[in-house]
C-alpha cells in the first residue's frame, strides 16, 4: 500500500493571512470568523491535495467514504479501480446514492451512520430540507447537530456503527479514509487515534465542523491538527475541502 503525503499544516501566506492569523486569536465572534476565513483560503490553497492521493489509487486498493450523501466522492474513488465501502445514514439520501452508483463496480453501500460507538440515533435533517428534493439540503444532516438549523419535524431514527470497530473487522488495509459526518467526526477521530487500526490506514481526509460550536470545536481542531502533524502514518489532512 502506497503511504501518503507527508502532512504540513499550511502557514499564513500575505498580509491578509497573516492578520487572520493574528486576529484568529481574539475572544469571541471576531477571533471565530478570522478562523474561518484563514480556514477557508488554506482549504482553497490544500484543495488538490485528495485528487493526487486518489491518482495513486488503483485495483487492490480499499476506500472508506464515510457521509457519502448522494455519491460524488464515491464515485472518484470507484474510477481509480479501487474497491470502496459508503455509508450515508439518510434514507432519501442513499436511494440517491444508490442511483448514482449502481453502474459502478466493486462498491458496497451500508445505509448507516458512522460514529465512535454502535447506538441508535435520530438524525436530524437541515429545517429547509425538502422531501420533494431530498438533496438539497441533504449534506447538514447530522446525528449530533441540533442547532436552530435543524428540524425534529424531519429527524430519522438511524443506526449507528462503531467505526473503528468496523473498520478492525475489516483486516485489511485501507488507502484513503473520508470522514465528512457533520459534527461526529470528533468522537471517531479521537477513538480512532487511539486504535490499532490507525496504522493499516494510509490516508484520512477529515472535514471538520468547527463552525457549529466554534467556542468548542477550534480548540478541538487545533489538537487535532497536532496531533495529525505528530503522526508519520496515517497522513491527515483536515484541509482539503
Amino acid at each position: 500500500m502506497s503511504a501518503g503525503p507527508k502532512a504540513i499544516p499550511p502557514t499564513p501566506q500575505g498580509p491578509f493571512e497573516t492578520v487572520m492569523a493574528l486576529g484568529q486569536h481574539l475572544p469571541g465572534r471576531a477571533g471565530h470568523i478570522c478562523n474561518r476565513k484563514l480556514k477557508r483560503r488554506y482549504c482553497a490553497r490544500m484543495s488538490d491535495t485528495f485528487q493526487t492521493v486518489l491518482r495513486d489509487t488503483g485495483a487492490g486498493d480499499l476506500c472508506i467514504d464515510l457521509g457519502a450523501n448522494i455519491g460524488a466522492i464515491t464515485q472518484q474513488m470507484a474510477a481509480t479501480g479501487a474497491e470502496v465501502i459508503s455509508f450515508e445514514p439518510d434514507p432519501d439520501t442513499f436511494e440517491l446514492l444508490r442511483s448514482n452508483t449502481s453502474h459502478l463496480n466493486g462498491v458496497t453501500l451500508s445505509q448507516k451512520a458512522a460514529g465512535a460507538k454502535a447506538e441508535q440515533l435520530l438524525l436530524r435533517r437541515a429545517a429547509r430540507w425538502d422531501p420533494a428534493d431530498p438533496a438539497k439540503h441533504s449534506t447538514a444532516s447530522s446525528i449530533v447537530r441540533a442547532d436552530e438549523r435543524m428540524s425534529m419535524e424531519n429527524a430519522v431514527s438511524v443506526e449507528v456503527v462503531d467505526m473503528v470497530a468496523f473498520l478492525t473487522s475489516l483486516d485489511r488495509d485501507i488507502r484513503i479514509l473520508k470522514i465528512d459526518i457533520e459534527g461526529a467526526e470528533w468522537d471517531l477521530m479521537d477513538a480512532l487515534l487511539e486504535a490499532p487500526v490507525l496504522d493499516r490506514i494510509a490516508c484520512i481526509f477529515v472535514e471538520t465542523h468547527e463552525r457549529v460550536n466554534p467556542a468548542v470545536n477550534i480548540p478541538r481542531f487545533n489538537r487535532l491538527a497536532a496531533r495529525a502533524c505528530a503522526l508519520e502514518r496515517p497522513y491527515i489532512n483536515l484541509y482539503w475541502q
